[in-house]
């Protein structure tokens, strides 16, 4: 069972998020989406209570070594504060500060407080439950005596013991000669870095493989779990409330399901008033496995009532049921096409879900017959097959 996800975030929630799930030690699997927002379908079938540590890029991330550390957290937190107060051109007040400790001294991470505030909103809105938020140059270090330097997508992420940067290839260059003496040293570790390590480095470079994506995420996957000490950015005023927190795990992902259970659910309330019992029967099968998925611990016999309540009680959205109707509407009409892992935005009045089709055609039919019905859905990324089937997915909203 998946006990591990690890997110490789980008810049901006928008931008283009990497996954790997493990368990029990083993990278299982890896997969790559749009932004943060689409993060809702792609971790949807992982177990509730599986870690999810969300990983940032290193630029968003500001490091500053504090060699003599007082030894009260209180005290290293306040020396901490002025020391970055006075090195970085931001008002300390708008930053983000991170403590850790060590025999050597201390580190002071910083990040703006904006940027934490995005980040979390989209994982919120995602219905993403994020236990830990970290920087990706504190988990590809090995000890203090060894500097690794890992090649990404046109960046470099270098680190040694935890203390690092991560910037694009041209200021690397910039930056790389005095992190290198400052190492003194240390062996040198490149991961996919070769060429750029070589030109760098005066000392023999060890080469280890890094041909994706993929093998980044596995770093930090092994990183986080051999080891704690990182930094951690949800905490102090962005630390997770506990009552808030479990709320959102219990209901967040049951309700990027409910969404899809009241789209089922009102379906079967339509079709059970149709002669063709087809259609009632493949509502009502879909609801069911829905409400199985959403709810597994439910025992009660009437899943209408339950969806209905749950509603009642946590999701009053504006214009959630009548979008609701309106797409089971422009379903009905294509019954070569299904929706999935659905999510409806409250503050966008979007939905967002998974769509498949038996053809390519369809998937334009059911787009069409939804305009019509006063829905504009469009493409969030173009659409792939896999077998007989067209996989994809879409955001839906009123016109």
């Amino acid at each position: 069972m998946t006990d591990l996800v690890v997110l490789k975030l980008g810049l901006s929630p928008g931008e283009p998020v990497a996954w790997g799930a493990f368990s029990d030690g083993r990278f299982d699997e890896a997969g790559r989406v749009g932004s943060v927002a689409a993060l809702a379908g792609a971790t949807d079938r992982f177990p509730a209570a599986v870690r999810i540590v969300a990983v940032l890029p290193g630029e968003q991330v500001a490091l500053r070594e504090i060699p003599t550390p007082p030894k009260q957290t209180a005290k290293l937190r306040a020396a901490a504060r002025y020391l970055l107060e006075d090195e970085l051109a931001e008002n300390i007040d708008d930053l983000h500060v991170v403590v850790t400790a060590g025999p050597e001294g201390a580190r002071a991470f910083a990040i703006s407080k904006a940027l934490m505030t995005s980040w979390i909103d989209a994982f919120a809105e995602a219905g993403v439950a994020v236990t830990s938020l970290c920087v990706d140059y504190a988990l590809i270090g090995g000890g203090p005596s060894v500097c690794i330097i890992a090649a990404d997508r046109g960046r470099i992420i270098a680190a040694r013991g935890g203390a690092g940067f991560a910037a694009e290839l041209s200021l690397a260059d910039i930056i790389m000669p005095s992190f290198l003496q400052a190492a003194a040293d240390a062996p040198i570790v490149s991961y996919g870095a070769h060429e750029h390590a070589g030109r760098w480095a005066a000392a023999p470079v060890e080469r280890r493989p890094l041909a994706h994506e993929a093998d980044l995420i596995a770093l930090f996957g092994e990183s986080i779990r051999a080891k704690g000490g990182y930094p951690e950015f949800l905490s102090g005023e962005f630390r997770p409330k506990r009552q808030s927190s479990v709320h959102l795990q219990v209901w967040r992902r049951p309700a990027a399901l409910a969404a899809s259970l009241a789209l089922a659910l009102v379906a079967l309330g339509g079709a059970s008033g149709l002669k063709d019992w087809r259609i009632a029967e493949r509502y009502e099968s879909t609801a069911e496995t829905l409400h199985k998925s959403a709810f597994p611990a439910y025992e009660g016999g009437d899943i209408r009532s339950h969806v209905r309540g749950l509603l009642a009680s946590g999701a009053k959205t504006a214009g959630f049921l009548e979008m609701t109707a309106r797409l089971t509407s422009g379903l009905e009409a294509q019954p070569g096409v299904s929706i999935e892992r659905i999510r409806f935005d409250a503050a966008r009045g979007q939905y967002v879900f998974s769509i498949r089709s038996t053809s390519d055609a369809g998937i334009e039919a059911f787009r069409t017959s939804l305009l019509e019905k006063g829905i504009e859905a469009t493409d969030n990324g173009g659409y792939r097959r896999t077998g007989d089937q067209w996989i994809g997915e879409m955001t839906a909203r009123s016109r």
